[in-house]
């Protein structure tokens, strides 16, 4: 005797999961290579951002050249408006390079300027706190730079909507949800087809042949959605180990922080400007 639960599932829900199972493993698969491909892409603009930064810092301190600024705030800032600049607001305005409009057009999309603009803005409110005297110690860069980073709304979500944190998640145990969607869609193929075997009658061989036909042939295309999810899985592992991004989120943090300890190490106070925010920003541009 077969209890109702038991038997609305065998008659409603097995075969409706086992026809759509694969094409939601196939869809998943290629959604999900895009998705890590787009996070990677966020995670390469922000690393840009960083070592255009860090060699900004560089070339001041050993150009001659270079206008003398012994306060850490203000110096700081004029290196960071620069580099947007000369990054973004240069490259939108004469596209000198091939790729430009693409760039341009694939950052407004990802709100990456609105990002930059916002970790720039982040920096110099955790710099003008600092105090450069005798007695007080260095600050922790690496703790700004992670918490500019990490606390960039525009950096935390893909496309200004979803969290990448969350998505970098699911996206890591894609494939062994591949893995279990495979051998669910083998057992549901089997469950499928065994009702047909109670239809056989031994005594008639043509009918019975034709049954167990339809049954091996229901088993094999079963196994086949197990070897699926194990190629999916497979190869979105090698996708997720390509494109991985906790190696491009270290080497950035640790270049944000590499710079400001160069220009903290290198300048004498910490003074504020005296002038109006967007008269300093001008003047400090144009003397750069």
């Amino acid at each position: 005797m077969h209890d109702p639960i038991s038997e609305f599932i065998v008659a409603h829900v097995i075969g409706t999961m086992s026809s759509v199972i694969m094409p939601l493993m196939l869809a998943a698969f290629v959604l999900g290579i895009f998705l890590r491909i787009m996070i990677y892409y966020l995670a390469l603009v922000e690393n840009r951002f960083a070592e255009e930064f860090e060699k900004r810092v560089r070339f001041h301190f050993t150009s001659p050249d270079a206008p003398k600024v012994a306060s850490f705030f203000r110096l700081t800032r004029i290196l960071l408006d620069k580099t947007y600049v000369e990054c973004f607001e240069f490259r939108d305005k004469y596209k000198r390079r091939k790729y430009d409009y693409i760039a341009s057009l694939v950052d407004r999309l990802f709100l990456i300027q609105d990002g930059v603009r916002r970790l720039l803005d982040d920096t110099l409110r955790q710099c003008r706190y600092f105090k450069k005297e005798s007695g007080h110690t260095a600050p922790k860069m690496i703790e700004v730079s992670k918490a500019a980073f990490e606390h960039n709304p525009y950096f935390n979500r893909l496309l200004g909507i979803i969290p990448v944190a969350l998505l970098h998640e699911i996206l890591n145990i894609l494939p062994g949800l591949f893995l279990i969607g495979g051998i669910l869609g083998t057992f549901l193929g089997i469950s499928k087809g065994l009702p047909e075997l109670g239809s056989m009658d031994l005594g008639n061989m043509l009918e019975t042949k034709r049954v167990m036909d339809g049954f091996l042939a229901t088993i094999a295309y079963a196994m086949v959605k197990s070897i699926i999810g194990i190629l999916f899985s497979a190869s979105m592992t090698l996708v997720n180990t390509f494109f991985a991004i906790e190696g491009s989120y270290y080497s950035l943090v640790n270049r944000f922080a590499s710079a400001l300890d160069t220009i903290w190490n290198e300048t004498e106070t910490n003074e504020l400007e005296a002038l109006p925010e967007k008269d300093a920003k001008n003047s400090d541009l144009r003397a750069a």
